[in-house]
C-alpha cells in the first residue's frame, strides 16, 4: 500500500507540494510567463523546475520556492515607493548634469 505524499519518513516530513506555472505568478506576485523564464535563466539561485508529465509541463516544488524567496535580500524602502525613488535619482541626476554643463 503506497503511503501519501506528505506523511513523515523516518520522523522527517516531506513537502511534495508542486506549483503550477499559474500558482508560481500567483506566489511571486509576477503577471507573465515571461518573468518567471527571465528569472529562470538569469536568477541562478532560482529553484529549477521539475518536468510532470508532458515535456511542456512543468513546476517547481513549493518548499524550494520558499525556501529562495527567504533567501532574498530584505528592501527597506524609508516611505518611498519605486516610482518616487526613481523621480527622485532621474531629478538628481539632471541637476548633477545642468551643474557640470554650466561651466563649459
Amino acid at each position: 500500500m503506497r503511503r501519501p505524499m506528505n506523511t513523515p519518513v523516518n520522523g522527517i516530513e516531506r513537502e511534495s507540494k508542486v506549483l503550477t506555472f499559474s500558482a508560481l505568478l500567483t506566489l511571486l506576485g509576477r503577471r507573465s510567463r515571461q518573468s518567471i523564464y527571465d528569472l529562470m535563466r538569469r536568477a541562478s539561485s532560482f529553484p529549477k523546475s521539475r518536468q510532470l508529465g508532458s515535456e511542456f509541463s512543468i513546476g517547481w516544488l513549493r518548499t524550494e520556492v520558499m525556501q529562495w524567496l527567504t533567501s532574498r535580500p530584505l528592501v527597506e524602502l524609508n516611505g518611498l515607493d519605486a516610482v518616487e525613488r526613481r523621480r527622485r535619482a532621474k531629478r538628481e541626476r539632471v541637476a548633477t548634469d545642468a551643474t557640470f554643463g554650466a561651466d563649459d
